[in-house]
């Protein structure tokens, strides 16, 4: 099982890195291109579908890592048990959330999905190329949370466990995450400078 989730981890995280990669590169060709007179038709429509699942499938793996915006001021001070706690409650709600964005994603397909998608329609894509993104992404951070749930839960006794550092890989994009970095010595710096 660990295998098969460390592929899906990094195929999900190759598939962002390719649709960032081609939106900036769509968006600077075009743009380029706009100066000759020789715009690409189809960039803009194509930038929008890969930023649809971009954001969607990038927010599942910046929530995997623990990378999305949160204020833990007040958590941080509550006894690990405790925030190990609310972490469960809060991935709980998270889910609830997230099944009602999955259920509004089901409709907006329902509703216009059939619908050729701009200028893309000419080679067959409707517009839940695009809206399949929002259900797909919702239940994959489902999967998400519900995984964070289950190592909390395994982890509930150990103290010294703390879910914000559980990467999946720790060996792909630790670097970034800043969990290799060392705390500061400030007065270290200061004694090196009166010298």
């Amino acid at each position: 099982m660990s295998k098969i989730y460390r592929l899906y981890c990094r195929t999900e995280e190759a598939i962002v890195g390719v649709g960032f990669a081609a939106i900036v590169l769509l968006t600077f060709s075009n743009a380029v291109l706009r100066v000759f007179d020789r715009p690409i038709i189809y960039s803009d429509d194509l930038c929008l579908m890969l930023f649809s699942w971009t954001a969607l499938l990038g927010a599942d793996v910046a929530m995997r890592h623990s990378r999305l915006v949160g204020m833990d001021i007040l958590t941080s001070k509550l006894p690990p048990k405790v925030q190990k706690a609310l972490g469960i409650l809060v991935n709980v709600i998270m889910i609830f959330i997230l099944i009602t964005l999955v259920r509004g994603g089901i409709k907006i397909i329902g509703v216009n999905g059939d619908r050729p998608f701009n200028t893309l329609g000419a080679f067959g894509i409707r517009y839940s190329a695009v809206t399949m993104a929002l259900p797909i992404g919702g239940v994959m951070m489902v999967f998400t949370c519900l995984m964070k749930i289950g190592k909390l839960f395994i982890h509930f006794k150990d103290d010294a466990y703390n879910i914000k550092h559980d990467v999946p890989d720790k060996n792909i994009g630790e670097e970034n995450t800043g969990l290799d970095e060392e705390s500061v010595d400030l007065e270290g710096i200061m004694e090196a400078k009166k010298v």
